[in-house]
């Protein structure tokens, strides 16, 4: 109990426990040096009790005075989350507003042979599918396509190409966008579209091809969705580019899906 107990206060006990023997002595004995010296040991005593109870208040208010300080800096902390998750949403919302921006100012460039947009409409495009679907919470799928065959004939390779360009128009859905970014090479965005919804439609359009008598023509395709396989639109691109790298090894009508790492 000595051991927990404040010094100060201990101090006072003991001055305190002395004048009282002494005092009890003084009395028995009627010796007036022993009643002074307990005067002076209750003196003592009661200069050491107020010290304690003063160095016990202001510890009380050092202790108050700590939690105010700590509820402050909590206070702060919270404020500062809320500003920087805020700061974060107003940042993502005024780049998607930039990049939808720049794609309603930019003029569709149209393929004149296969009518479908081109390159640079394309990288546009995809910003913007990719931030809506962000914003949105709603997957975005990104097929890449090559054809592959006999291209001694120019002229008929020529009409193949444009004939799988109406194929694309044909077979996907209102919403999703056709673009020829090579001279056979092709992206679909799909929106609102998972990954099996691309293998799907890259299947589709393979077989629309065996259909239409174009055995000797090999399609490949790669397939790739946000946010399962990437969440940035140059990061989309480029699992979808590996994709159809393997599917292009193969050798044959392929189509492959982009590896989650």
């Amino acid at each position: 109990m000595v051991k927990g107990m404040d010094r100060r206060v201990l101090m006072g006990i003991v001055p305190g426990l002395a004048g009282l023997a002494l005092g009890t002595a003084g009395a028995v004995a009627a010796s007036p040096l022993l009643a002074l010296l307990a005067g002076a040991c209750a003196l003592i005593s009661a200069a050491a009790a107020v010290s304690a109870v003063g160095a016990l208040r202001r510890r009380d208010v050092e202790a108050t005075e700590l939690r105010q300080r700590i509820e402050e800096l909590d206070a702060a902390l919270d404020a500062g989350r809320e500003a920087i998750e805020v700061t974060g949403r107003f940042a993502e919302m005024m780049a998607t507003r930039e990049i939808e921006a720049t794609e309603a100012q930019a003029e569709p460039a149209v393929n004149r042979e296969s009518g479908l947009l081109d390159e640079r409409y394309f990288e546009v495009m995809l910003e913007s599918r990719v931030a809506t679907a962000r914003r949105h919470l709603q997957p975005v799928t990104l097929l890449l396509v090559t054809l592959e065959g006999e291209e001694g004939n120019p002229v008929a390779w020529k009409q193949t190409l444009i004939s799988f360009s109406k194929l694309l128009q044909e077979t996907l859905r209102e919403a999703d966008t056709a673009c020829q970014i090579g001279t056979a090479s092709f992206a679909v965005v799909l929106e609102d579209t998972p990954e099996a919804g691309g293998v799907w439609a890259a299947e589709r359009l393979r077989m629309a091809l065996v259909r239409k008598g174009e055995t000797l023509v090999r399609l490949a395709a790669g397939v790739a969705a946000y946010p399962s396989h990437a969440l940035a639109a140059r990061d989309l691109l480029s699992r979808a580019q590996g994709a159809l790298n393997h599917a292009r090894a193969a050798g044959c009508s392929q189509v492959e899906i982009a590896t989650t790492e």
